[in-house]
């Protein structure tokens, strides 16, 4: 039997699950000689000797940061723009109607600047859409992601987590720990 079986078979030391992200629903063990990441429809040992190193890291989402504050930015410019859109939409069709102009030209003029003013009014509608969905983005970045980083001869396997996950860099210790005993 081989060391990885028969660390494998014996006692777990330590167990983290995953209940967000990627990985959500499965868990990793670590065992004395492997770790062991485990779901419902997979099934990966991976022996500590193996491991050239481990990483764990806590990073905000600059991408979703910066989507976040481009839509805000988007959201003021909908809302500077909405008034003046309208307003002119507005008066110029006013102008026409007044003008008592029914048909050809000028009544395609007058639908479009009904449409103009339609468009300046529904605005600052989507202004407040891109507030919300900008917010939200912003919030996903700020919360960030816990990431463990397990290093092979010539591979990585990464396993991200939401937040500041204390619990995951406690697994990481213990982790580390064993990767530098079996070092020995």
């Amino acid at each position: 039997m081989n060391d990885t079986t028969t660390s494998a078979t014996s006692a777990a030391l330590t167990r983290f699950d995953f209940v967000d992200g990627e990985h959500r629903g499965s868990h990793m063990t670590l065992y004395a000689g492997c770790l062991v990441h485990r779901g419902d429809a997979h099934l990966e040992t991976l022996p500590l000797a193996t491991i050239t190193s481990v990483r764990v890291s806590f990073e905000r989402g600059s991408r979703y940061l910066a989507w976040g504050v481009a839509l805000l930015v988007v959201a003021a410019v909908l809302l500077l723009i909405a008034a003046p859109i309208a307003e002119i939409g507005g008066r110029y069709a006013g102008e026409l109607a007044a003008a008592g102009v029914k048909d050809g030209v000028g009544r395609a003029l007058f639908g479009m600047f009904r449409v103009f003013e339609s468009i300046g009014n529904a605005l600052p509608f989507a202004a407040g859409i891109a507030v919300l969905g900008g917010g939200a983005l912003a919030a996903l970045g700020w919360l960030g992601s816990t990431i463990l980083t397990l290093t092979f001869a010539g591979a990585q396997r990464v396993y991200a987590v939401r937040g500041r996950n204390t619990s995951m860099l406690d697994f990481t210790e213990a982790v580390s720990e064993r990767v530098m005993q079996a070092r020995r």
